[in-house]
């Protein structure tokens, strides 16, 4: 099943955060942030919930858009199933939701960010609709400081 992420869920979720990221020392999942998260209707952040274990993650955000009235684009970060459950389907209906939740908006595209590196990840996107070739993202780091007091 999935549904909304929920604050319980924050360990899990920094877990798989942590497959996606082993050389990050900066992850830290919030329950505070899953609850704003999950009180902001341009954010989603789901989980793929079976037996009462949470076996993948995938976060959406509808961002505005000015180029097409008043429809947002879709962006999809995190996505994530653990290693051990993989090949069962569980990232297919993470992304199905992701999809249907964009149509639901009136989402003009989605567009998905992953790792470089993460080739086979890659061939699971394209098997599932995305195309690789059609942009080249770009990502600037900003180093993480403590907030001015």
């Amino acid at each position: 099943m999935i549904r909304e992420a929920e604050s319980k869920d924050c360990l899990i979720i920094e877990n798989l955060y942590r497959i996606l990221a082993p050389h990050s020392k900066n992850i830290k999942v919030l329950p505070e942030r899953i609850e704003q998260i999950r009180n902001d209707s341009n954010n989603y952040l789901f989980v793929y919930e079976d037996e009462g274990i949470v076996k993948g993650s995938i976060f959406m955000t509808f961002c505005l858009d000015p180029a097409y009235q008043f429809r947002p684009y879709t962006v999809v970060e995190y996505v994530i199933v653990g290693e051990e459950f993989r090949g069962n389907g569980i990232g297919k209906k993470l992304l199905e939701q992701v999809e249907q939740q964009s149509i639901t908006n009136g989402s003009t595209r989605i567009i998905l960010l992953s790792s470089a590196s993460r080739t086979e990840a890659h061939n699971f996107f394209t098997r599932n609709g995305y195309n690789g070739t059609i942009s080249k993202g770009f990502k600037k780091y900003i180093p993480i400081t403590e907030p001015n007091q």
